[in-house]
C-alpha cells in the first residue's frame, strides 16, 4: 500500500497572514472572523473557490491580498 503525501487542501501561511494584516496577530483573527462571516452568507468575490469552508477562504483571500487591515472599519 503506498500512502500519498499529498496535501488535503490549501497551504495557509499564517506568517504571511500576519504581516498582511499589519504584523498583528489579534488584527488576523478580527480581520478573517469577519471575512468568514461574509463569505458564510454567500458573498464571495470568487465563485471558483466555493468549494472551501468560509474560515479557509477567509485566510487565503488575507493571504493573497484581497483583503486587509481596512476590514477592521467595518466593525466600527
Amino acid at each position: 500500500m503506498k500512502i500519498s503525501k499529498l496535501s488535503r487542501g490549501p497551504v495557509i501561511d499564517t506568517e504571511k497572514c500576519v504581516e498582511m494584516v499589519g504584523g498583528n496577530r489579534f488584527n488576523l483573527v478580527l480581520i478573517a472572523s469577519i471575512r468568514a462571516r461574509e463569505l458564510s452568507r454567500q458573498h464571495r468575490h470568487d465563485e471558483k473557490k466555493g468549494q472551501l469552508h468560509a474560515p479557509v477562504q477567509a485566510l487565503l483571500d488575507i493571504q493573497e491580498g484581497r483583503v486587509g487591515i481596512s476590514y477592521l472599519k467595518k466593525i466600527r
